[in-house]
């Protein structure tokens, strides 16, 4: 349990907390070493795995009479020791196109009905916003259930969407640290104790893919029409239909943005037919078939400002809306397709009109999407 507030929060209050919610726990205060104080972290226990599993389905939540969110995560190792008898070794799995409303609880159930060796579910969560990254590992101690939940549960249904079930590597423990027991570093103990085998990596389990793939789309569907239905989501990137493909795609500026768009718009109807959602790739990532996935780049933390406002409401929108698309005189001589800026750098007309351009070729980049595949080409205007 994390980002405690050292002002009040002591052993007595998590008990406290969890005493209100039903639980009766032992709590572990982790102090600093070297200063003696609060380090802003403890470990919980609970009476049983299930009930554990329970209280992490509150993770993000508000804490009662308090205006602190719950932070949970499962502790590997931890400050107490573990008193479950079943220390053998343990068999993971990956999970992958879980939705933004499944919890660990709900993760940890499916498994567990069908195979008892099932000990724990965990799920990856944006460390700024705590949304979930939309994927998350299942432990078993049995290496037989784990082989059979490898391909019976590839398609099971959890909430709304089909899993998506591969191997997950073990992360390289420190001999030496396990046989002296004590504290496990937080990275391994926040981090769920696995990483995803790194084949994995594609627009689906790609923490920075931002781009919304929208299939079964009728032909007589326009990109502005289509910007529509999803600009409620969140900040939009760009919307592209590629001609005679029947689909588009749609980039958000924020990944939980597109989550809740494939979520809530699964099967809506939009023109004549019922539209199908899923990752799609970037304009980065395009490319013949067969063309390694490349990590998408995180997206800025302020994305808008500076940017011409894609709607009257936006946070950085200017007073005046017009002004971020006033265009200057071009020049008659230069390089092909140069335009002349007001020379003053401090002049925020001048800033933003250099911003636009920036926006308007790489637009143009996003013309050549992954539809066709086909390599990138510059062309200037002459």
């Amino acid at each position: 349990m994390g980002e405690l507030d050292p002002t009040w929060m002591d052993e007595a209050a998590v008990r406290a907390i969890w005493y209100n919610q039903g639980e009766n726990v032992n709590v572990k205060m982790i102090r600093d070493k070297f200063q003696n104080s609060p380090a802003g972290y403890c470990f919980v226990e609970f009476t049983s795995a299930t009930a554990a599993a329970k209280a992490l389905a509150l993770n993000g939540q508000l804490i009662p009479n308090s205006n602190r969110l719950f932070k949970l995560n499962w502790a590997s190792g931890g400050g107490m020791n573990d008193r479950r008898d079943d220390r053998g070794p343990e068999f993971s799995i990956f999970v992958g196109d879980l939705g933004p409303e499944t919890n660990e609880f709900v993760l940890l159930n499916i498994f567990q009905s069908r195979y008892p060796s099932c000990k724990s579910a965990k799920i990856m969560t944006d460390a700024q916003t705590g949304h979930s990254r939309g994927y998350g590992f299942v432990r078993f101690s049995d290496e037989a259930e784990q082989q059979d939940a490898l391909s019976e549960m590839q398609g099971v249904y959890c909430g709304n969407r089909p899993m998506r079930i591969n191997s997950a590597t073990p992360k390289n423990r420190n001999p030496g640290l396990a046989a002296g027991g004590g504290l496990m570093p937080m990275a391994y103990s926040m981090g769920g104790g696995y990483y995803g085998a790194p084949q994995t990596l594609n627009q689906f389990t790609d923490p920075n893919n931002t781009t919304v793939f929208v299939g079964g789309l009728s032909s007589f569907v326009t990109e502005d029409e289509l910007r529509s239905f999803f600009q409620g989501f969140g900040e939009i990137t760009y919307v592209k239909i590629p001609p005679g493909k029947g689909c588009g795609f749609v980039q958000f500026v924020q990944r939980h943005a597109a989550e809740a768009a494939i979520n809530q718009m699964q099967g809506y109807p939009i023109g004549s037919s019922r539209v199908r959602l899923s990752w799609g790739r970037s304009q980065s990532n395009s490319g013949p078939p067969g063309t390694p996935y490349r990590q998408s780049a995180p997206p800025p933390v302020y994305s808008s400002m500076g940017l011409p406002p894609q709607h009257h409401y936006s946070a950085f929108a200017p007073m005046n809306t017009h002004a971020a698309h006033m265009h200057p005189t071009p020049i008659q001589s230069g390089l092909p397709g140069q335009i002349q800026v007001p020379s003053d750098p401090m002049d925020p007309q001048g800033v933003t009109r250099l911003n636009e351009l920036y926006t308007n070729m790489r637009d143009g980049r996003y013309d050549r999407l992954d539809a066709d595949g086909r390599p990138l080409h510059s062309v200037f205007a002459q």
